[in-house]
């Protein structure tokens, strides 16, 4: 015998959010730049960040909006103010964020993150600005991740406030790529369209998840700078190399929100393995060349346990892993990812990632298009 779901679900239209935020935030001092190794001798402490956000949700009789609670998703730009040295730059990015835990029918604890490019730095340059190891071109990537209390003031505005972590980085696209790092306190007023009075949601079912397997295919491409320490200083290679992978990833579909498993994951980064060619002058050692080593040895396969995090148009991808195969030189290494991946379609999807290597060193950008298989 078989159960329906008594459940009515009224579709409804979606509900308008349009939001503006202040930042005031200190820079954290993760570079002798920033603390005081720059031609003003300034410590650099001051930044200043307002958006302003549109963003859409689910009709509120929805079954996904049962599902996924005060899930928003949207477009939004940012101004940032910085000491001039490093500029004011202009964000542009899309964003996603949900309720945690609701306390009240008017107070909620609920998160945010976004994801854009940074445009309008004043980047590192050998004669005018060589000092500036932060930030080494002028568009960068836009990471921001929010946790902020909110404080429904009416059927048509809500009031949050709560901690905000942004990061700044060309994902070593261009070298130097030290990063900035801002932390700051997020205040802001949202002003909502279509939004119904506050509701009783003990009543509303969850609709049931049937667990399944299903199979990400990745293929994905970047490009990367490469550079060595030698005895007389870190040095960057002239020009950029490109980089190619692919991840075949099954997952285990445990929930609406949660999906876990494991990724064989293959690269070919044109930039690992190189090697410098040294000319002996009396007891100085010089570097002449760069010399490239067979195609073979910029290529491995290796191995990573994942965990996806689902929310509805976008995925958070993360994951740890290890080359097994071929991993030589540069190549044998742990590796770290984060990847967003924006569904175009029921099954395929734009992947937007980053590779670290020891959680703390970039690798490379990871671009590139995927399929859902038995999603």
């Amino acid at each position: 015998a078989q159960t329906a779901d008594t459940t009515q679900w009224h579709e409804g239209p979606l509900v308008h959010r349009i939001e503006a935020d202040v930042l005031p935030s200190a820079i954290l001092h993760t570079n002798k730049y920033l603390n005081g190794n720059n031609h003003e001798g300034r410590t650099m402490n001051h930044a200043f960040t307002a958006r302003l956000k549109y963003a859409f949700q689910l009709p509120e009789g929805s079954e996904k909006a049962a599902i996924y609670k005060d899930a928003y998703q949207g477009v939004g730009v940012a101004y940032h103010d910085f000491n001039p040295q490093l500029g004011n730059p202009v964000s542009v990015f899309v964003f996603q964020g949900a309720r945690i835990k609701r306390f009240t029918p008017w107070l909620s604890l609920n998160y945010e993150w976004n994801l854009g490019l940074t445009f309008g730095w004043h980047p590192y340059d050998a004669e005018t600005n060589p000092e500036n190891k932060v930030i080494g071109s002028r568009v960068t990537a836009y990471i921001d991740a929010d946790l902020y209390l909110k404080w429904r003031l009416a059927r048509w505005l809500d009031f949050n406030v709560g901690p905000s972590f942004i990061h700044f980085s060309n994902g070593n696209t261009t070298l130097p790529n030290a990063g900035l790092n801002v932390v700051g306190a997020r205040m802001s007023l949202a002003y909502y369209i279509n939004r119904s009075d506050v509701k009783d949601e003990t009543h509303r079912t969850i609709p049931r998840f049937h667990k399944h397997i299903s199979y990400d295919v990745v293929a994905y491409g970047a490009w990367r700078r490469q550079g060595f320490d030698t005895e007389n200083g870190p040095i960057a290679l002239p020009g950029k190399y490109g980089v190619f992978g692919f991840n075949f990833n099954p997952l285990y579909n445990i929930n609406h929100w949660l999906n876990a498993g494991v990724s064989l994951d293959g690269v070919y980064d044109r930039s690992a393995n190189q090697y410098l060619d040294y000319m002996t002058k009396g007891n100085e050692s010089e570097v002449y060349g760069v010399t490239s080593p067979p195609t073979y040895k910029q290529m491995a396969l290796g191995m990573s346990g994942r965990a996806e995090f689902v929310m509805p148009y976008f995925t958070i991808n993360m994951g740890i892993g290890r080359y097994f195969i071929n991993a030589h030189g540069d190549l044998k290494i742990w590796y770290q990812m984060v990847a967003l991946k924006l569904n175009v379609t029921r099954h395929a999807f734009l992947h937007i990632g980053y590779s670290l290597q020891d959680f703390k060193y970039p690798n490379h950008l990871m671009i590139g298009v995927g399929w859902h298989f038995n999603k």
